[in-house]
């Protein structure tokens, strides 16, 4: 029994990963075609500290980009498009900067364990925005102001994980707004997350405070 249960299991997470891979390789697609022109002036100098931690206890686990980085998550693009930080399931998530919660979401209700799970899209006063990915729990309603070190959720292992932790991306604020998409990986399903162009993903490392 034991062994017909480890069978279906690795059967299962099998299952899941083409899952994933092919949802990734779609919505890469999808962003490869979108166009944004950033303007400089429109937000902060990297290198600046414009940002704060989004926890009190910082341990990255995956770098931004194409190599860098412990766990190596990267995606069906051939990179990481934002910052892992390990995390233990309810770990309360700090705003990083003042600004809005601009929508929230949980795209396991619709297919399991192929993108997000529960994530948080925030947009910061100073022009840049961060989308909070596989949490455990929201605890803010879309159009809530936020300020810094506010609470806005806690972490999780939802959506597509191998442990629990923090996913970061950053974009700038006008470059980015959650949308909901028909899935052809996930047949009859249309998934609202944030979207941005590839070319408008940041490094949020080069936002946050120097380690």
């Amino acid at each position: 029994i034991t062994k017909n249960q480890e069978s279906n299991f690795k059967n299962l997470l099998e299952e899941r990963k083409k899952q994933k891979i092919a949802f990734e390789k779609e919505m890469f697609d999808y962003e490869k075609k979108l166009k944004y022109v950033l303007d400089p002036s429109s937000i902060p100098k990297a290198n600046s500290s414009a940002l704060g931690w989004p926890l009190e206890a910082v341990r990255i686990t995956q770098q931004f980009g194409s190599g860098a980085g412990v766990n190596k998550r990267l995606y069906a693009s051939g990179s990481h498009n934002g910052v892992d930080f390990g995390a233990k399931i309810g770990t309360p998530l700090l705003a990083m900067g003042d600004g809005v919660i601009a929508a929230q979401g949980d795209t396991d209700i619709l297919c399991k364990g192929v993108s997000f799970g529960k994530w948080i899209l925030i947009k910061y006063n100073n022009g840049l925005a961060s989308t909070y990915g596989h949490l455990s729990q929201h605890n803010m309603t879309v159009g809530a102001a936020v300020k810094t070190g506010d609470v806005v959720g806690f972490s999780g292992n939802t959506g597509y994980s191998t442990g629990p932790h923090l996913h970061v991306s950053m974009y700038p604020a006008d470059a980015v707004n959650a949308i909901a998409r028909p899935s052809a990986s996930c047949p009859g399903v249309s998934l609202t997350m944030p979207i941005a162009a590839v070319s408008a993903y940041l490094d949020p490392l080069a936002y946050m405070p120097k380690q």
